[in-house]
């Protein structure tokens, strides 16, 4: 594996623009400090463009052994991914992709003879499997969570719909996420 050209994305993005791209990847609350080692800036940096974030909702607080962390806020990350589907996409072209993820739902558990994804995963435990057959279970609950999530938000979206573009049509423009 290749480090990564720590001096080309120092080039190429700013500080602040670092730091953004840190905090949309995290998989848990980090510390400010933590965010500064990894965008490669300055403490100070982190910490103003932390509380901007902060500040624009993009981003929550959490105290977790007396250390302040932040992490991505989950409403704001799920309005700006259902804005973002509803200003991409055509109500029909919705109704298409949900009908998709749904059949491709269906197919898996024709396939493995369950109804949900959790018996899905309960095949791991209950029965001898070799790691190859572990790994292509693994890989398909991985495909069926997406799939359940880009359903939820398809929903989302397509409950939001007339809404949103009523609004954006008394705008002039779609709306734009925050």
């Amino acid at each position: 594996m290749t480090e990564p050209n720590v001096e080309a994305w120092k080039d190429e993005y700013s500080g602040r623009e670092r730091v953004r791209m840190v905090v949309e990847l995290l998989d848990e609350p980090a510390t400010v400090s933590d965010i500064a080692d990894r965008a490669d800036v300055a403490w100070g940096t982190a910490d103003s463009e932390l509380e901007n974030l902060l500040a624009e909702k993009k981003v929550q607080e959490y105290t977790d052994d007396g250390n302040t962390k932040y992490g991505l806020n989950p409403v704001q990350m799920l309005v700006e991914e259902v804005l973002e589907l509803i200003n991409e996409n055509a109500r029909d072209e919705l109704e298409s992709d949900l009908v998709e993820y749904k059949s491709q739902v269906e197919s898996l558990q024709d396939e493995y003879e369950v109804e949900t994804l959790s018996e899905l995963r309960d095949n791991l435990i209950e029965e001898d499997l070799s790691a190859e057959k572990m790994r292509e279970i693994r890989n398909v609950a991985s495909t069926w969570e997406a799939l359940e999530t880009e359903i939820r938000l398809t929903k989302h979206a397509l409950e939001l719909y007339d809404d949103v573009t009523r609004l954006s049509d008394s705008d002039g423009d779609r709306l734009a996420p925050a």
